[in-house]
C-alpha cells in the first residue's frame, strides 16, 4: 500500500510540475504577445480562446480523468484494451460531428461574438477537436496506471509548439505581414499543429507499452469472457468531470458573448471596450496557472476511488492530496491578491485593471474547492444530477450577473459575476452535503486556521508593497524587483504560520513538491 500510495504521490507531482510549466508557459507567452499587438490585438486572438478552453478540457484534464477512473476498474488487461477501442471510436464520431458544426456555423458565432470578422479563427480551433480521440483516451489510459510521463511530456511538447506559432503570427504581425485577424487565426492555429506532435508522443509511448500489453495478453485466456465494466451513471459522471473541471471555460464563453455588447451598451465606444475586454482577459492565464494544481490532484485522486473494498485505504490518501491542494489555493490566491499591481504591471506593462483581476483571482481558491468536491462525490449518482442543475443555475446567474453588474461597474462587474456565480455552485454542493466536512478531513480548526493564515500573509505582502512602491517609481523593471522581494517573504510567512498553527501533518508536508527538503528546512516533527 505504501508502495502505491508513494507511486500516486509521484505521479500527481509529475503531472502538476508538467502542468505547471505548461501554464507558466501560457502565462509567459502573453507578456509578448500583448506587447506587440497591444490590448486589442490581444482581444481578438482572446475572444475565440474558449473553443480552445473547451478542446484542453477534453484533451488534457476532463475526459482523460474519467477516462482513467474507467480504465481502472477493469479487471483484465484485455478488458481494458477493448474499452480502449470503443472508447477511441465513439470520441471520433463525436469529434469529427463538432469540428463540422464549428466549421460551418463559424460565421454564426462570430458574429455573435461581435465581430464577424472573427469566423477563420473560429475555423482554425474546430480542427483541433479532431485530435481529442488520440489525446483524451491515450492519456487516461496511461494516467489509469499511475504513469504520468506520456501526458506530462506531450502537454509539455504541444504547449511549446503552440506558443512558438502564437508568438510568430504576433511577430509577422508586428512586422504588417498580417493583419490583426490573420495573425489571429494563425496564433489559434496553434492548438491544432501542437495537438498533432502530442499525438505523436502519445502513439510512440503506447506502442512501446504495446508489447508489454501483448505479453501481459498472453497470460490471459482470449477465448474466455472479458466483461468491460461500466459503472451505472457513468455518462452523467464523464459530463460531470467534464463541465466542472472546465467551468471557467463556460464563464468565458458567456464573457465572449456578452460583455462587449454590455460595455457598449454603458456607452462607451467599440475600440475602447475591445481594449477593455483585453484587459480582463489578462487574468486567464494567472487564473488557470493556480486552478491547474488542483486539476492535478484530481487527475490522481480519480483512479484511487476505483476499488471500494479498499475505500478506506484510498481515502486516507485522497484526504492528504485534498487538503494541500486547498492549502496551496489559498496561498496562491491571497498571494495574487496582494501582489495584483505589481504582477500586472510585470507581465503586461500597466496597471489597467488589477482590481477588476484581484477579484478574479478569488476563483482560483473557489474552483479548486470545487474541482475536490465534484472529484471525491463524483460516484454518488443521486446527486449527480442535483449538480448538473446546480451547474446551470450558475451560468443563468452569471449571465443575469453580468447584464446587472457590468454596465455599472465595468470589467470589474464581469469579475463579480463570475465568482459570485461560482459560489452558487460551492455552497450549492456544500448543502447537498450537509456542509458535511468529514469525507474531506476538514475540521472546522483547518479552515480557520487556512483563512488567518491566508488573510495575514496577505495583509503582510501587501504592506511590504506599498512599503516598497513609495521608494520606487512604480514600472514593469521596478514591479519585478518588488516581486522578487515580496514572494519569498511572503511564502516564509505562510510556512513558518501553518507550521505554528499545526495545520500540516508531516506526511502532507511531504506530499509537497520539495517536501522533504521543506520539513527538514521548516524542522517539521510527528
Amino acid at each position: 500500500m505504501q508502495k502505491e500510495v508513494s507511486r500516486a504521490i509521484k505521479g500527481t507531482w509529475i503531472l502538476t510540475i508538467a502542468s505547471l510549466f505548461s501554464e507558466l508557459l501560457s502565462a509567459i507567452y502573453r507578456i509578448p504577445l500583448q506587447n506587440i499587438v497591444g490590448d486589442r490585438g490581444y482581444f481578438i486572438y482572446q475572444q475565440v480562446y474558449p473553443l480552445y478552453g473547451i478542446f484542453s478540457v477534453l484533451a488534457l484534464s476532463g475526459l482523460p480523468v474519467v477516462i482513467s477512473k474507467t480504465f481502472a476498474q477493469q479487471d483484465t488487461i484485455i478488458a481494458k484494451h477493448n474499452l480502449l477501442k470503443k472508447t477511441f471510436n465513439l470520441l471520433l464520431v463525436s469529434c469529427v460531428v463538432i469540428t463540422g458544426l464549428l466549421w460551418f456555423y463559424a460565421k454564426y458565432l462570430a458574429f455573435l461574438m461581435g465581430d464577424p470578422n472573427l469566423y477563420p479563427e473560429v475555423r482554425a480551433v474546430s480542427l483541433a477537436f479532431l485530435l481529442v480521440p488520440f489525446e483524451a483516451s491515450l492519456r487516461g489510459y496511461f494516467q489509469s496506471n499511475l504513469i504520468m510521463e506520456p501526458s506530462a511530456i506531450s502537454q509539455v511538447s504541444e504547449q511549446l509548439v503552440r506558443i512558438v506559432i502564437i508568438i510568430g503570427s504576433a511577430l509577422l504581425f508586428g512586422r504588417g505581414v498580417f493583419d490583426v485577424y490573420k495573425m489571429g487565426t494563425w496564433a489559434n492555429s496553434g492548438a491544432f499543429i501542437g495537438g498533432i506532435f502530442a499525438v505523436f508522443i502519445l502513439v510512440i509511448w503506447f506502442l512501446k507499452d504495446k508489447s508489454k500489453l501483448d505479453k501481459a495478453k498472453l497470460h490471459q485466456d482470449k477465448k474466455s469472457h472479458h466483461p468491460i465494466k461500466l459503472e451505472h451513471g457513468l455518462v452523467l459522471e464523464v459530463v460531470l468531470i467534464v463541465v466542472f473541471t472546465g467551468i471557467t471555460i463556460f464563464y468565458q464563453f458567456i464573457d465572449s458573448f456578452s460583455m462587449l455588447r454590455l460595455l457598449m451598451h454603458a456607452g462607451i465606444n467599440l475600440n475602447q471596450a475591445e481594449i477593455q475586454k483585453g484587459i480582463f482577459d489578462r487574468g486567464q492565464p494567472l487564473l488557470q496557472l493556480g486552478i491547474v494544481l488542483s486539476l492535478s490532484f484530481v487527475s490522481t485522486i480519480m483512479p484511487q476511488l476505483k476499488e471500494t473494498n479498499r475505500l478506506k485505504q484510498n481515502k486516507s490518501t485522497i484526504q492528504k492530496m485534498v487538503r494541500v491542494c486547498l492549502w496551496l489555493s489559498v496561498a496562491e490566491t491571497a498571494g495574487l491578491i496582494a501582489l495584483m499591481p505589481q504582477i500586472n504591471t510585470m507581465l503586461f506593462t500597466d496597471a489597467s485593471g488589477s482590481k477588476s483581476l484581484a477579484i478574479y483571482m478569488l476563483s482560483i481558491m473557489i474552483v479548486s474547492f470545487i474541482n475536490l468536491l465534484i472529484a471525491v462525490t463524483s460516484g454518488d449518482d443521486e446527486k449527480n444530477v442535483h449538480k448538473l442543475i446546480l451547474f446551470g443555475m450558475s451560468l443563468l446567474a452569471k449571465i443575469a450577473l453580468n447584464i446587472i453588474l457590468i454596465p455599472k461597474f465595468g470589467i470589474a462587474g464581469g469579475a463579480m459575476a463570475t465568482v459570485l456565480s461560482e459560489c452558487v455552485i460551492l455552497f450549492g454542493i456544500l448543502i447537498i452535503y450537509n456542509f458535511n466536512r468529514e469525507f474531506l478531513s476538514l475540521d472546522k480548526k483547518f479552515i480557520l486556521s487556512l483563512i488567518k493564515v491566508g488573510l495575514i500573509m496577505a495583509i503582510v505582502v501587501k504592506i511590504i508593497v506599498k512599503l516598497l512602491s513609495m521608494a520606487v517609481i512604480v514600472n514593469r523593471p521596478s514591479s519585478v524587483l518588488i516581486n522578487i522581494i515580496a514572494i519569498p517573504i511572503g511564502a516564509l510567512i505562510y510556512l513558518s504560520l501553518t507550521k505554528h498553527w499545526q495545520m500540516l501533518t508531516k506526511e502532507e508536508w511531504e506530499i509537497l513538491p520539495m517536501g522533504k527538503y521543506i520539513t527538514k528546512f521548516m524542522k517539521i516533527r510527528e
